[in-house]
This record gives C-alpha cells, structure tokens and sequence, in this order.
C-alpha cells in the first residue's frame, strides 16, 4: 500500500486510478471527454467536432469506454456517448486550475 498524506490507497487502486488519468491524458480524449461535458453527443457528432476519422474517434471513445469515464446507448443505427461521472470534469476543472 501506498499513502498519500493521511490516507492509504491500495495497490490496485493506484493502478486503476493511474489507468484512468492515463486514459483522459491524450489530447484528442482529454477534448472528448471536454465536449461530452456539455451532454450526450452521436458518434457523427464528436467525428465532426474533433475533426478526425470515423476509425481514429472509435478508438478512442473505445478506450474512455474501457477505463470507465463514458457510456454508449445505441439508438437504432446512431451511436451516442456521455460522461459516466459528472466529477470526472471537476477533476479536469482542478487539473486545469492547479496545471495551467
């Protein structure tokens, strides 16, 4: 176990918790993640707003997916995505005032 201040936090939740951030620190994720902060959006939708291919935005959606930080409903054949957690942007809130 490691501790942090006061606290201790497990092994294996300094490797989720180190996964997760990894997962939001690429910029064209970090910028999904900043775009779904403002509500559910279709997959053509985020294609066209971080204008990149239809492959290179499955990818990455596929990844936040995994690490937890987005949920798909499909709807027919359109493909929609949201934050998982509201906090998650309050974490990028934090880390953009303590970061930048």
């Amino acid at each position: 176990m490691k501790s942090t201040g006061n606290t201790i936090i497990p092994e294996w939740e300094i490797t989720r918790l180190s996964e997760i951030i990894k997962a939001m620190s690429h910029p064209l994720r970090y910028k999904i993640i900043c775009l779904l902060g403002r509500g559910e959006m279709s997959m053509q939708n985020l294609v066209t707003a971080i204008n990149t291919s239809h492959s290179n935005a499955s990818q990455h959606l596929a990844l936040l997916q995994d690490s937890g930080l987005v949920l798909v409903r499909k709807v027919a054949s359109r493909v929609y995505y949201r934050i998982r957690d509201q906090r998650t942007l309050r974490l990028l809130e934090i880390s953009n005032q303590v970061l930048a």
